[in-house]
């Protein structure tokens, strides 16, 4: 007698609990995309929101405007030197995923999680700071 219905077994009750600790990790990370992504969202909305009054503040002119909008998104309109030009960017919270355009000029940034338990957002190059995001959507503002 051969061993085969114990070797496939065994292969069957692995490939079960290997999908078992795939379903949960997926979980786990859904769970802390869902806990922090908004927080970290917030954070880069409300930097552009200090970006542009500090450089309104600086240029001694209402260059740029923060227009009013649900949370999940975010406006600017920047006037310079008579053009008007739009800066659109908003969350998906399900997905965590931030896309934001100029119209000249678009990016997107997933949210993934790190391994202590809290969030950044990556792009095709990795990792990348509230910082980065702000001076990449501003900069292609204007």
């Amino acid at each position: 007698m051969n061993d085969w219905a114990d070797r496939a077994l065994k292969r069957l009750n692995d490939k079960r609990i290997n999908t078992q600790t795939q379903n949960e990790l997926f979980l786990e990370k859904q769970r802390v995309k869902r806990d922090f992504g908004m927080p970290l969202w917030l954070e880069v909305r409300k930097a552009v929101e200090n970006n542009c009054a500090d450089f309104n503040t600086k240029a001694r002119a209402q260059m740029l405007v923060f227009e009013v909008t649900v949370n999940t998104e975010l406006a600017v309109r920047a006037t310079v030197d008579g053009v008007t030009s739009y800066l659109r960017a908003a969350f998906d919270e399900s997905t965590g995923k931030l896309s934001w355009s100029t119209g000249k000029s678009r990016g997107t940034w997933t949210i993934e999680p790190t391994g202590d338990g809290k969030v950044v957002f990556t792009g095709s190059h990795g990792a990348v700071t509230v910082e980065l995001i702000i001076d990449e959507m501003l900069t292609a503002l204007i």
